[in-house]
């Protein structure tokens, strides 16, 4: 009972308009106060734990280095090198908004950073070559997707943290079913497109793929250094982190010479912004999450799922609906961190193995970016596009249809998930 009080006073505190961070916070303190005679100050002491982890550290480092790339240049690149090899196919500008989100995806970890980097570019071209405005907003919302699911991605980081698995492993995960839902992404796209008459640009040429690629090789050189240095034990997750703000500052101000000096303390103060924000959550669902434990939460929804139901993939289906409920209020970052506590203990109740589970957690909740009221990526596509929210929503249906199959696909296909990391 007292679970239930602490869980209706949190989401009584979110939708009066409270920040997420600070409506957990405050539910933990009023369970403290209200329930137990133990020092308030445990809440501080939780949130303090909760951040003091030397894996975290990979968080901030991500979210400095992405907006480095966005303002140094690479991501413009980036869509000029996918434009030359794809931008002729049928539909061309809209599989480059794609491609160009999963390649830089595999930079940032972080899905609005990748709506804003891609968006601004890729949604005016895709305007100037006739495509209607709406669709190219809705579309570069649903690409933005791949920032948290293709290595590095800060909510694997996250779930590798809060189950204690491997983060290398965790990241690695996430590579194939990411690239599988980028697949599946274009198959509709294409069709869409084709059925709007929306045609190529320009012509395939050699010559122009190959002075895009030396243009874009320094930008295409980071994802080979931060995934290649974690995986041939180099450096660590979050020496990798540490590793891409170095490489993408040196690239941004030395060679392509798009990020001037005096611009660095603006990048790094929304970067620290965007970075606090996270960790503040990260802190108050330490204490949250331990409230919970202390009520015995997680093993009563572990008892009480596996009491109901009995089929492994009918648990996992009933979690994928939750969590798309849940998304769609709230954010992706949060929501990892409030379920994942919950949720694992059933899993293993189960016996699914954790990192599939993660991986389906992540794919889920990528899916809450995009879906209103609180989906960050369309706000972010509607502030990149110049274009009202209520107007791009009706453009998501089949790409939301899409990553549902996708979705389907990962949680009945474990080896998705498992088979680089066996």
């Amino acid at each position: 009972m007292t679970g239930s009080v602490i869980i209706i006073c949190f989401f009584v505190l979110m939708f009066l308009g409270i920040p997420v961070a600070l409506s957990l916070a405050l539910a933990a303190l009023f369970y403290m106060v209200a329930f137990v005679d133990i020092p308030p100050i445990i809440i501080a002491q939780q949130m303090l734990a909760g951040i003091d982890k030397f894996t975290l550290m990979a968080v901030p480092f991500f979210v400095i280095a992405g907006s480095l790339m966005e303002f140094g240049g690479i991501s413009k690149r980036i869509v000029n090198f996918a434009k030359a090899i794809i931008g002729s196919l049928p539909g061309g500008m809209a599989v480059v908004t794609i491609v160009s989100s999963m390649i830089f995806a595999a930079m940032t970890g972080a899905g609005a950073a990748t709506t804003a980097a891609v968006g601004s570019t890729m949604i005016p071209a895709m305007a100037d070559e006739g495509y209607d405005k709406d669709f190219a907003c809705g579309l570069q919302a649903a690409a933005g997707i791949f920032g948290p699911l293709i290595p590095p991605s800060i909510l694997m980081v996250l779930y590798a943290v809060t189950a204690g698995l491997s983060v290398g492993d965790m990241l690695l995960s996430g590579l194939l079913p990411g690239l599988f839902m980028g697949l599946i992404m274009i198959i509709v796209t294409m069709c869409i497109c084709v059925k709007r008459n929306y045609k190529g640009s320009g012509k395939f040429q050699f010559s122009n793929v190959l002075k895009t690629f030396l243009d874009a090789f320094w930008a295409l050189l980071t994802p080979l250094i931060i995934l290649g240095g974690i995986y041939s034990g180099k450096f660590t997750p979050t020496e990798s982190a540490a590793v891409a703000c170095f490489y993408s500052l040196i690239i941004g101000v030395v060679v392509y010479k798009e990020l001037k000096i005096s611009e660095i303390g603006k990048v790094l103060y929304k970067s620290f912004k965007m970075a606090a924000g996270i960790m503040l959550i990260v802190g108050a669902t330490q204490a949250f999450g331990w409230v919970l434990t202390r009520e015995g939460i997680p093993q009563a929804v572990a008892q009480g799922f596996t009491t109901v139901i009995k089929d492994p993939t009918l648990f996992m289906f009933a979690v994928c609906a939750m969590l798309l409920v849940a998304g769609c209020f709230i954010d992706a970052v949060p929501a990892l961190l409030i379920f994942a506590p919950i949720l694992c203990p059933a899993a293993s109740a189960y016996g699914i193995d954790l990192m599939h589970f993660g991986v389906v957690m992540v794919v889920t909740l990528c899916i809450g970016l995009v879906t209103p009221p609180v989906g960050i990526n369309l706000f972010v596509a509607s502030s990149v596009g110049n274009r009202p929210v209520h107007k791009i929503i009706p453009q998501l249906p089949w790409f939301l249809f899409s990553m549902l199959i996708g979705m389907v696909c990962v949680v009945l296909i474990p080896q998705l998930s498992l088979i680089l990391v066996q």
